[in-house]
């Protein structure tokens, strides 16, 4: 979607740096309560957090940001995460021979390049890189939104404005 970005801001003379940004930035591994409890004190909501998650409709990752979801953390034995398509996994396992492996791979398989609601499908068919994206369907308190946004790309759109100039605002 398009959207005219606020000017103003006077934050951003300078660049985050590494620390800053990871303490502000929920892992992939996180759950909602994790999420929220990130993003909640800022302002943001859980329609907030379902919308800007549409984010990964686009975009890479590395396999060690979802290698939790295929092999045991400790010993490095495939141990497939019990929300994850069997098929889908199959796909990453190929990508991800094991624990260690360095490549990468779509957020989102069915439309890697377009900004869409795909996202949303795929969470609904358990086809997600990270643990912090298929909770939001796996929770109740955030299911509705995922699906609502999977059966409306307009809506997802819609939102997804919404919360990005909600999110663009915060801490000026």
């Amino acid at each position: 979607p398009f959207y005219p970005i606020p000017f103003g801001r006077r934050d951003s003379l300078t660049f985050a740096n590494l620390s800053t940004t990871l303490a502000n930035l929920p892992s992939p591994a996180s759950n909602v309560t994790v999420l929220i409890s990130v993003l909640g004190p800022k302002g943001l909501t859980f329609t907030d957090l379902v919308a800007l998650s549409g984010g990964h409709t686009i975009g890479r990752s590395n396999c060690s940001s979802f290698q939790n979801r295929l092999y045991n953390s400790t010993t490095g034995i495939s141990m497939q995460d019990s929300t994850l398509d069997q098929s889908f996994a199959k796909n990453l396992y190929l990508t991800c021979p094991t624990n260690t492996t360095v490549n990468t791979t779509n957020l989102d398989i069915r439309t890697p390049n377009v900004f869409d609601n795909k996202y949303y499908v795929d969470l609904l068919k358990e086809q997600t890189l990270f643990t912090s994206d298929q909770s939001l369907y796996t929770d109740t308190r955030t299911r509705d939104i995922v699906k609502s946004f999977a059966l409306n790309q307009s809506l997802f759109f819609q939102q997804f404005v919404l919360s990005m100039l909600k999110m663009g605002q915060l801490d000026v």
